[in-house]
């Protein structure tokens, strides 16, 4: 019964954590590309894109075209 509502918890949490990561994206401007990866205008004018670890990359602000 313990193990039954611990992987009910896991689960909500987990679909929780990708609702929010989704939604964090979808707020952000797409401002082209860089080497292909789809470029994003942060709110103070910087410019990054998403690397495979799912983490901000910051380029030049030249690259982006927004």
């Amino acid at each position: 019964m313990k193990k039954r509502f611990l992987f009910k918890c896991l689960v909500l949490t987990i679909f929780f954590f990708s609702i929010s990561l989704s939604c964090e994206k979808s707020d952000e401007t797409s401002c082209g590309t860089y080497n292909g990866h789809q470029l994003y205008k942060g709110p103070e004018g910087g410019c990054y894109y998403y690397n495979s670890n799912d983490n901000k990359t910051y380029v030049d602000r030249s690259y982006c075209n927004c």
